[in-house]
């Protein structure tokens, strides 16, 4: 797969080429229905199957959200459009302010028909673009309706009888309704960051943990809570306990993030940990007595060992 990026790449793009428009937060279940259809059409024409995005995401850019909004990076939304095969290429466009004010007739105008020069344009049934979001299938087709180009909308996915998109799996994470977002999604959302040094409580207890910073501020974080978790480090796979929270049996006063890795026993100081959310365990709760802290802690490791 291809990854160009800004408008000045286009010309790299190859004329006739089957395209779909979207911001693509999630790359989820819904999103690779849609991506499968441009595959489909590009493979029984002959042509190459294009994913036009925009990097940063509109409404950070519109409302102004830098921290605790976006389900995916721009790296992890395009390696999920790759792992997905359907697509050979990827256009990134940068969104700012000037690019907000574009109407929908000079985005698809002159962006997409102009310059990119697509045969086939298939589109989600809810997709919005240009200016205050005006642009819609409708539009679209109105717009194209005179030139051989084709136009089309792909159905929702129906999941649990609900259409799927990301502004539902954006609640669910949030509201740490872990299990639902990843059925959405199609694999476990994540989050990454880097192993800082803690007050060192855990590993008296018997629970050593990894306090983690994390990097990718812009990503949701779920609720506080106890969360059974995959730890990815070095290429392997480990079973862990995160904690989000303020530690309330230690009368903690800022928020953490710690986990408790099963299976690894090593100094992970200054390390980069990938964390996969699997289940949400249970509240975070303020324990009288540190001995029957250890105790729930022994259960939700038998807990995460269940899932």
């Amino acid at each position: 797969m291809r990854i160009l990026y800004g408008i000045e790449s286009i010309d790299k793009l190859e004329q006739g080429s089957v395209c779909t428009i979207g911001s693509f937060d999630g790359v989820h279940t819904g999103h690779l229905k849609l991506l499968k259809v441009i595959r489909d059409i590009a493979d029984s024409n002959e042509k190459r199957s294009l994913v036009v995005t925009f990097h940063p995401h509109p409404q950070s850019v519109l409302r102004d959200m830098k921290n605790d909004f976006l389900i995916n990076t721009l790296a992890e939304r395009l390696a999920l459009i790759q792992r997905s095969g359907y697509i050979d290429d990827v256009l990134v466009l940068k969104f700012d302010h000037s690019f907000s004010e574009l109407n929908p007739t000079e985005f698809i105008k002159s962006i997409i028909i102009d310059m990119i020069k697509p045969s086939h344009i298939t589109v989600g049934y809810d997709t919005h673009f240009g200016k205050d979001r005006m642009g819609d299938i409708i539009y679209l087709k109105n717009l194209t309706q005179r030139m051989s180009m084709k136009v089309d909308a792909v159905d929702p996915y129906i999941l649990n009888e609900e259409p799927v998109s990301s502004t539902m799996i954006r609640k669910l994470i949030r509201f740490g309704k872990i299990r639902e977002a990843n059925r959405l999604l199609g694999y476990n959302y994540s989050i990454t960051g880097n192993v800082i040094k803690g007050e060192g409580r855990g590993a008296l207890l018997g629970f050593p943990t990894a306090n983690i910073e994390i990097t990718d501020t812009c990503k949701i974080m779920p609720q506080n809570g106890v969360y059974a978790v995959k730890v990815i480090y070095n290429d392997g796979e480990y079973r862990g306990v995160m904690n989000i929270g303020n530690r309330p049996t230690f009368e903690g006063k800022n928020p953490t993030v710690e986990v408790h890795i099963i299976d690894l026993n090593e100094n992970l100081y200054s390390k980069m940990l990938k964390i996969a959310f699997t289940e949400r365990l249970r509240d975070e709760v303020k324990f009288e007595t540190n001995e029957k802290l250890i105790e729930q802690l022994k259960s939700d490791i038998e807990n995460q060992k269940k899932i």
